[in-house]
């Protein structure tokens, strides 16, 4: 049998390899892809890794949710107050209040204040969500009268507010006042003498004591008197004692514009006796005077009139004269009404008249005529034909005035 052995481990092995073949070639990649497979698989059913509470606790304070609500919110329920009206030098205060609506801490720090504003009460720099915390700022009412307004700012960590400016405003009342700061004469003429009031109050002082006027700037002949005023007079500008200053222009004052002051300062007995106050406190005002005086004048508006002021006729028929001329103009009058007295004219055969339009206002209408029947000549040069109106307005005596001849017409008669 040992003879037939190899016999029967040949015909075992070409049978193996017929068992082979007919299954096919050998495929790496199946191999590959099966050890890739449950690499996958291990990973997958591989237990997750342990966490401990302190990571939980982290992952959960970084979170997106947490992060986009946990801010602080500062929510002030005023941050402008108005005082109103108060006396100088007085000491004032008030309270404002700031409120955490957020979920985070609202951090608090002091920033910079106006010189006569002091912020007092901050009493933390940290407010807890839902809290509120009250800041006081104090001010006190110096020299300075009028309009009054300070403010300070305190800065937060609230990304939306990182700066709150709290604002104290109001007026400081004036001791010593003006119902009017000016006072304007405007178109004057000479001979006006009108006058003007104004009230000098005090809204606060008990009497005004003795007035002393003192004059910056003088206008000749300016008078400037005080009327003790009476309740009906304060009642406007409520105040508590006063005067009626009364001021009148002279009627000789000289043309042109002119600008006065004058200042009133009180002595209120209710300081009397205090010098250092009294010096300190004394009030005074300023009482400025505008005024324009202007010179009468007169004024011819018509296009016959050239740049030399001359009308030129022409040729006028001796037969048959001219047309009417009609030259209007203005006497610039002021209070004193111009009348006409007298008419100068040359050649003496003209024409002339003077039609009132409205005599209130000045306007006036000059007109002229070489009548028919004139006889010839030329009315040119130095013979030229001029006329002259006069009256008894002082200021205007004749018009036009004496540096001139007259109103000049030109003309030739034929």
């Amino acid at each position: 049998m040992s003879r037939f052995m190899p016999l029967i481990i040949l015909s075992v092995s070409v049978a193996i390899a017929g068992v082979l073949w007919l299954s096919g070639p050998f495929d790496s990649t199946q191999t590959s892809q099966l050890s890739e497979n449950t690499t996958v698989s291990a990973k997958a059913d591989a237990p997750p890794p342990k966490t401990t509470s302190k990571q939980a606790e982290s992952d959960e304070d970084d979170s997106p949710s947490q992060k986009l609500t946990a801010f602080p919110i500062a929510v002030t329920p005023e941050t402008l107050y108005d005082f109103g009206v108060l006396p100088r030098f007085t000491h004032a205060s008030h309270v404002f209040k700031i409120t955490n609506d957020g979920t985070a801490p609202l951090e608090l720090e002091q920033g910079p204040s106006s010189c006569s504003c002091t912020i007092l009460g901050l009493e933390t720099d940290r407010v807890m969500p839902g809290e509120t915390v009250e800041i006081k700022l104090e001010w006190t009412l110096k020299f300075k009268e009028g309009l009054f307004s300070q403010s300070a700012v305190i800065y937060t960590n609230d990304p939306d507010r990182q700066e709150i400016e709290f604002i104290v405003q109001g007026m400081t009342e004036t001791r010593l006042g003006l119902s009017e700061s000016k006072v304007v004469f405007s178109s004057l003429y000479p001979g006006d003498s009108p006058s003007q009031e104004v009230l000098l109050y005090s809204r606060t002082l008990k009497s005004l004591g003795e007035i002393e006027q003192t004059v910056k700037a003088e206008i000749p002949g300016l008078k400037v008197t005080l009327h003790e005023a009476t309740q009906a007079d304060l009642e406007p500008v409520k105040g508590r004692c006063g005067y009626r200053v009364r001021v009148e222009v002279p009627s000789d004052l000289e043309t042109g514009d002119h600008v006065g002051q004058v200042v009133f300062t009180a002595h209120p007995e209710e300081l009397s006796g205090h010098k250092e106050e009294e010096e300190a406190q004394t009030p005074s005002v300023a009482l400025n005077i505008d005024l324009r005086l202007k010179k009468p004048s007169v004024k011819f508006f018509s296009p016959l009139i050239d740049g030399w002021g001359r009308v030129k006729l022409g040729e006028v028929s001796s037969k048959e004269g001219s047309e009417v001329l009609k030259l209007n103009f203005r006497v610039d009058q002021g209070s004193i009404p111009w009348n006409l007295t007298n008419i100068r004219k040359y050649p003496d055969f003209l024409k002339v008249d003077v039609i009132p339009l409205d005599k209130e206002r000045g306007f006036f209408q000059l007109q002229v005529q070489v009548p028919p029947g004139a006889p010839e000549g030329n009315y040119y040069g130095q013979t030229v034909s001029h006329i002259a109106l006069e009256s008894d307005h002082p200021y205007i005596p004749r018009v036009p005035s004496e540096k001139r001849v007259g109103i000049m017409i030109e003309f030739h008669v034929k």
